[in-house]
């Protein structure tokens, strides 16, 4: 440019001084608005302390056009004209010294450069194809693809933008799809197309940017020919041709999609559409406005982006292409506004949350914050000073990532755009373009509706003032993408919601076509888990990963390896192979993504089963990522499926099954490590036993899961080779018989009578359902100066009197003047003397006059050996207190009928019953217990046996046992609202809790002649059905539909309650759960409270037990308790 005596925009910052037009300034990387003059640079002391870069200083232009009518070409003629000296295009300089690196610098083209040579590369096309006639362009980001595009605008020939990373395949289709005659390209496309040549009939003319060796000209073929661009621009300055008009309605330009799920569409776009997407035109901004083209201009965005600012009167520096270089060439061209797609964002917070792991591994809690200030501020960097807006597009961003940028880059507004090839802009910032008609349709078969509430969600439909005019040459496309009246379908999942000033907000959930359904129909959003699981310091990239085979999802991990090699290195991993990563790295990396899952309260079929770890990236080179930086799922999936299912060993297999079923850790390098805990829910191991059988096709017997010894080595033995199975299994019958005869080692003698006074009462279980009832009772009626030890286990800093209370205030049955008489005793059934000392054992002893032994671990699924403990050892230490002195203590004794077996129903001896039939571990553990009783009650032990039926819901308040099975199923069927209809038919039988512990009270004041009694404490004769459960359930406003069990199933598995046992309710629905008991006896039991009316379900019953229900199980989290 020359220096001319015109004032330009810009002051010196030290001298004041008004630059002229075209003379040079040195602008600060730093500090905002600091410019300074060549003399003052020179002259400065001491120097400025920031790095200084030389730009132009130029004059503001007065002239303003607005050309409502204009076209694109004399839109572009006048900008050229208006801004003809300013810079208009810039490119990095290479080192003079070694060529293959580059210079920190960049050379710009003018504004009347660049038209000039564009006007003469058009007149030079016309010697090949003519106006109408289609023209590829298939290079990288560099002035000559901008020279190209605007010679087509100049002579209304169609541009056809090429991706340069289509492969063979994408890139022949293009060809073959527009029929190109004539392509321009760069050397690195050159040979492609030479090679490709005979697969593209209609190519003629090949056009390359750049210098042709001797050797490619040799290779023309039959009618093909190979043009030096250089050549028809100098053939075109001899030549004038005349602008060429072209009718808004049209083909301007054939924009392709990514292909991103297929075969790429090329989307035909009219003069008028590509003309709206500018706003202002040749309006010159008050400030230098910079561009920086770093994205394919094959995309819309990059190339509108540069039109825009070309227009505008900046300039536009280009990136070289190489992605190692991209922050570095950001800085030196230091651009306003910064345009990046998820990828980019992505990137840096991988960057920046693998650095922050680094560095606060070791610092304390306190010290993380500033830590991760000083981080944020060491980051904010790699946006230059002189940016003030980032926008965000071309796919949707983790709400995570974007939380980052925000902090990150506090200084720039950030902005996020959504937009589509086919329709233009749609929202910015969320908010829905008041210019455009929209409407939304139900996706119902993945659950999304325009009902929905309390905002509507489903596909999102659009007309816009930029839209496309179809696919070429693919009908069927086009037909498939509009609505009768003319909507697009943009495929996008949205939810919409109402704003202040009437704005519509839309919300994207994610891509229809990105859906995947599950083995056990659940569907799943990959996108939306990749933005949650990016959180992971080991994650640089996530791909999940799903079929109709699996019952989870699965995923690739491509590793942050800074943060890998400071794991390696951590944990001494010598030799450690990219290629075949170790197990323990492996292991860690699958742990932090299911404690992220946890965190972010996934649901387990969410939770990767199965991990390849990949140490090369997604790229668009490697066809992973579209030519928009989004994950190319159909390729994903191809390239890695087949890893995928072979990913994990059974050994690996079965440790992911275990840990998400039972929510502990596992180390693969420990063989002798047990894997179900003692005292877990009655269920976890229900649910494991069918997710082994469902897996990996193998049934293991729930006895052998839960043997002691069972380790996770033996369990991957036994489903390599089910024959070993038979040889765990045997029968348990000859250790019940063999347990059942021990030596008591008990005397008997007088025992107290208890009918005159009863002063201090011993109770166990008075934390259970029943046994919590059981001591309101007792306090009841009992005299107010009888105290009541309670033997309660817990820790030594937890209260055992607040474990009662709130047990009791629970169930609402405590009121203050309790504490007063309860006496709480630390101690354990399963523990010899209850692990009390001698001095407290002997007192308590001397002290009791009536024990009430109701405590018991009530699991119907851990097996005998891990019940043995609580229910017979314990039952073995309350006979041993009973009997301490000689003067011995009566007992009434709390079983169940789950004891009966063999055609067993009446109120027999258990001496008559065996335990050959008995299935689970809680019925032959109160066999045995049973049997110990009965036996020291023939020694002489006063003992009564009350064996408990289902107990229901406290007819005073509805207060039920919360982890009840039928407890469950109704919390389910309100949480869901639905039941499965095959349950309506089956009948509901109990005693209500407060009716049976009233009747246990009653019974143990009738000594001496209870004493040797068996009770069957259950009504035979009341029964509800249980469609009149579900019919309260309606008349209490709870919505219920009727589905199949296999719809319930499927609903069950989408639950997200890992604090109840919901999840698994239906594990237990192919059991009896009904079981029906009016043929079991109770004769001795309604024969001794003849006097009393048995209760019945009526509707104010029901209404209770659903009310406590709804208000204190369904919606309030409750402590799970054994089943």
């Amino acid at each position: 440019m020359t220096v001319t005596t015109e004032l330009s925009s810009w002051d010196c910052s030290e001298c004041s001084r008004t630059l002229n037009h075209g003379e040079f300034r040195f602008t600060c990387t730093v500090c905002d608005d600091y410019d300074l003059c060549e003399t003052c640079v020179g002259t400065l002391n001491p120097p400025h302390p920031h790095k200084l870069i030389r730009e132009l200083a130029y004059r503001h232009e007065d002239i303003i056009i607005a050309y409502t009518s204009a076209t694109m070409a004399s839109n572009i003629e006048i900008a050229t004209d208006m801004y003809r000296d300013r810079y208009c295009l810039g490119v990095r300089d290479v080192d003079e010294t070694n060529p293959s690196l580059y210079a920190d610098t960049y050379s710009w083209f003018t504004y009347e450069t660049i038209g000039t040579r564009s006007k003469n590369f058009g007149n030079g096309l016309r010697n090949i194809i003519q106006s109408r006639d289609y023209l590829g362009i298939c290079a990288k980001n560099r002035p000559e693809w901008v020279i190209t595009d605007f010679a087509c605008i100049f002579q209304s020939i169609i541009s056809v933008p090429i991706y340069t990373l289509f492969n063979d395949r994408e890139l022949t289709h293009v060809i073959n799809n527009t029929k190109l005659s004539a392509l321009v390209c760069d050397k690195t496309v050159l040979l492609r197309l030479i090679r490709l040549y005979a697969e593209c009939p209609s190519l003629r003319h090949i056009i390359c940017m750049d210098p042709i060796p001797e050797t490619i000209l040799g290779m023309e073929k039959n009618e093909l020919c190979i043009h030096y661009m250089n050549d028809i621009e100098t053939c075109g300055s001899n030549q004038r041709y005349d602008f060429v008009n072209i009718a808004p309605n049209e083909c301007f330009t054939i924009i392709y999609t990514s292909g991103s799920s297929g075969i790429p569409k090329g989307a035909m776009i009219s003069e008028r559409t590509f003309r709206a997407e500018f706003s202002e035109w040749c309006v010159p901004y008050p400030y230098d406005f910079i561009n920086f083209s770093y994205e394919p201009l094959a995309w819309a965005s990059d190339r509108d982006s540069l039109i825009r600012t070309f227009l505008l009167g900046g300039r536009t520096g280009f990136s070289t292409g190489d992605v190692s270089l991209l922050m570095e060439e950001l800085a030196l061209v230091r651009p306003n506004s910064f345009l990046g797609t998820p990828a980019i964002w992505n990137k840096i917070y991988a960057e920046f949350k693998a650095a922050l792991s680094l560095t606060t591994v070791h610092l304390p809690p306190e010290a993380i914050e500033a830590e991760e200030y000083r981080l944020l501020q060491h980051f904010s960097k790699l946006i230059p000073m002189r940016c003030k807006f980032i926008t965000i597009g071309g796919a949707k961003i983790s709400p995570i990532v974007l939380d980052f940028v925000k902090g990150c880059f506090a200084r720039c507004k950030i902005r996020e755009s959504y937009g589509i090839t086919e329709c233009g802009g749609i929202t910015s910032n969320n908010v829905l373009d008041d210019t455009l008609q929209f409407r939304l349709i139900s996706v119902p078969e993945m659950g999304y509706t325009i009902d929905d509430e309390p905002y509507s969600r489903g596909e999102l439909l659009i007309k816009t003032e930029h839209m496309f005019s179809g696919y070429l040459n693919n009908p069927e496309e086009t037909q498939a993408a509009f609505t009768e009246d003319g909507f697009f379908h943009t495929g996008d999942i949205v939810e919409l919601r109402s704003g202040s000033k009437r704005q519509i907000y839309v919300d994207i959930i994610d891509r229809k076509k990105n859906f995947f359904k599950l083995s056990q129909g659940q569907y799943v959003s990959p996108e939306f888990l990749q933005n949650i699981y990016i959180q992971s310091p080991f994650v640089e990239q996530i791909y999940i990963h799903g079929d109709l085979v699996a019952d989870s999802v699965g995923c690739v991990v491509v590793p942050n390896r800074e943060f890998t090699q400071a794991f390696v290195l951590k944990h001494n991993l010598e030799n450690f192979d990219m290629n075949n990563p170790d197990q323990k790295f492996y292991e860690a990396v699958l742990q932090n993504l299911r404690l992220i899952a946890k965190k972010e309260s996934l649901r387990q079929h969410e939770i990767p089963s199965r991990l390849v770890i990949d140490f090369e990236p997604f790229t668009a080179e490697n066809g992973l990522l579209t030519c928009t930086m989004k994950p190319c799922r159909y390729k994903l999936a191809a390239y890695y499926g087949d890893r995928l299912k072979q990913s994990m060993s059974i050994k690996q297999r079965l440790k992911f099954i275990i840990e998400t079923t039972t929510e502990q850790s596992l180390s693969m390098d420990d063989e002798n490590n047990s894997f179900i805990p003692t005292g877990g829910d009655s269920l976890t191991t229900v649910r494991l036993s069918r997710k082994i059988e469902n897996d990996l096709g193998i049934s293991i017997p729930i006895n052998i899961l839960l043997k002691s010894n069972m380790t996770l080595e033996q369990l991957a033995d036994m489903i390599e080779d089910p024959s070993k199975i038979s040889s765990m299994s045997h029968s348990i019958v000859p250790q019940l018989l063999n347990d059942s005869q021990v030596n008591l080692d008990i005397k008997v003698g007088e025992y107290k009578n208890t009918a005159v006074s009863r002063s201090m009462v011993f109770v166990t279980g008075t934390t259970g359902f029943v046994g919590a009832f059981l001591l309101a009772e007792l306090l009841s009626t009992y005299r107010i100066e009888c105290k009541f030890v309670c033997l309660v286990r817990c820790t030594s800093s937890t209260n055992a009197l607040d474990r009662i209370r709130q047990t009791m205030l629970f169930y609402k049955i405590w009121k203050e003047d309790f504490q007063e008489r309860i006496l709480p005793l630390q101690g354990d059934l399963a523990t010899k003397c209850f692990g009390l000392d001698d001095k407290t054992y002997e007192s308590l002893a001397n002290q009791i006059d009536i024990i009430f032994h109701c405590g018991a671990e009530v699991n119907f699924i851990l097996p005998y050996g891990k019940l043995y403990d609580s229910n017979v050892g314990g039952t073995r230490e309350i006979i041993q207190l009973a009997t301490y002195k000689s003067i011995c203590i009566p007992i009434h004794y709390i079983s169940t009928i789950s004891v009966l077996s063999g055609g067993v129903y009446k109120e027999v001896s258990i001496d008559e019953i065996s335990p050959t039939n008995l299935d689970n571990g809680y019925a032959q553990s109160k066999w045995v217990a049973e049997k110990l009783m009965t036996r020291a009650s023939r020694l002489g032990l006063p003992v009564t046996i009350y064996r408990l039926g289902s107990i229901c819901a406290s007819r005073e308040t509805g207060a039920c046992n919360q982890n009840d099975l039928h407890t469950l199923l109704i919390s389910t069927i309100m949480k869901t609202n639905c039941y499965p209809k095959t349950i309506t038919n089956a009948y509901l039988q109990g005693l209500p809790v407060d009716f049976t512990v009233r009747s246990i009270v009653y019974l143990s004041t009738m000594q001496p002649d209870v004493y040797g009694k068996i009770y069957h404490v259950l009504n035979p004769n009341n029964s509800i059905l249980f469609a009149d459960i579900i019919n309260c359930m309606c008349r209490c406003a709870i919505p219920l539909e009727s589905v199949s069990l296999e719809k319930w199933h499927n609903k069950l598995m989408t639950l997200n309650d890992r604090d109840t046992l919901i999840g698994s309710i239906g594990e237990f629905l192919h059991e009896n759960l009904f079981e029906e008991t009016n043929r079991i006896s109770a004769e001795q039991y309604c024969t001794s409270i003849s006097s009393w009316n048995l209760p019945s379900f009526n509707h104010m019953y029901l209404m209770k037990w659903l009310s406590f229900i709804s208000d204190n199980i369904v919606h309030q989290k409750c402590t799970n308790n054994n089943i």
